[in-house]
């Protein structure tokens, strides 16, 4: 069976969810690693952060039950991105301007 998740976040959504509730409140929805990849760039921290929650919006659609977000983490190998959960990695494609972020991923169960 294929399974198919898409998913769009507003990157001002995100910003303002960064401004209120800090770094540490984050940690509930991403990774130490996806947090500094983040804020290591000041000037798209937050589209880096709306694609990556949009991403595991994405996958969460995809797998069809419940699944702690903090439990995903984008990952990148030779600037392909991945969605690691539960050691397997599974294919991604990301996208983002100024205003939205996108995801989908795709694969077979």
């Amino acid at each position: 069976m294929l399974r198919v998740g898409i998913d769009a976040i507003e990157v001002e959504r995100v910003a303002r969810l960064s401004m209120r509730f800090g770094r540490e409140r984050l940690m509930r929805l991403f990774t130490e690693r996806e947090l500094d990849y983040a804020f290591s760039s000041p000037r798209h921290c937050h589209r880096r952060l709306a694609v990556r929650l949009a991403a595991k919006e994405a996958f969460v659609k995809a797998w069809g039950t419940p699944v702690p977000l903090h439990a995903l983490e984008v990952v990148k190998h030779a600037g392909v991105p991945f969605l690691k959960y539960r050691e397997k990695e599974y294919p991604l494609s990301l996208t983002h301007t100024t205003e939205l972020a996108v995801a989908i991923t795709v694969w077979e169960a």
